[in-house]
């Protein structure tokens, strides 16, 4: 399959692989690369529940980072040599995770310096007083009334 930055993902391929560096072997590709980096985009998206992060966005550095970071370990995890390497990827995947979900929770609490209040009146109408008649609408439009 091949994947599309910024649409399959937002990190850069060379970057997840520079912070892999001396996990992977050489003929690890970047299409495979890019597998993670869309699984971890797809997290992303999931929590966050968007799919069209832009530049333009305040939060997409930070994911970016979060995706470059996860997809990393993720690669360092699958190619530990042993336990102690293995459990410090677990370790590291456990504390971006938590960075998301700090991201996730602040995404609709954006303060607002707006506060104002909307005057409510009592309903009035003509046919909730007696005193007066109903309103004529046929003489907007150029008919009068007819006595019957």
């Amino acid at each position: 399959m091949v994947y599309v930055f910024g649409t399959d993902f937002i990190s850069v391929t060379s970057e997840v692989r520079r912070l892999a560096r001396n996990r992977i072997p050489e003929d690890f590709t970047d299409a495979e690369i890019q597998s993670y980096q869309y699984k971890v985009y797809s997290i992303i998206r999931t929590f966050t529940d968007k799919d069209d992060w832009a530049t333009t966005d305040r939060e997409y550095g930070a994911l970016q980072l979060i995706e470059t970071s996860l997809a990393a370990e993720m690669i360092k995890k699958h190619f530990a040599k042993s336990a102690d390497e293995g459990s410090l990827a677990d370790s590291n995947i456990a504390s971006w995770f938590l960075s998301l979900k700090e991201i996730v929770n602040n995404l609709g609490t954006a303060a607002t310096t707006e506060s104002g209040k909307i005057l409510e009146t009592d309903y009035k109408s003509w046919n909730l007083n007696d005193l007066i008649d109903p309103p004529n609408r046929l003489s907007n439009v150029g008919i009068s009334e007819v006595d019957f």
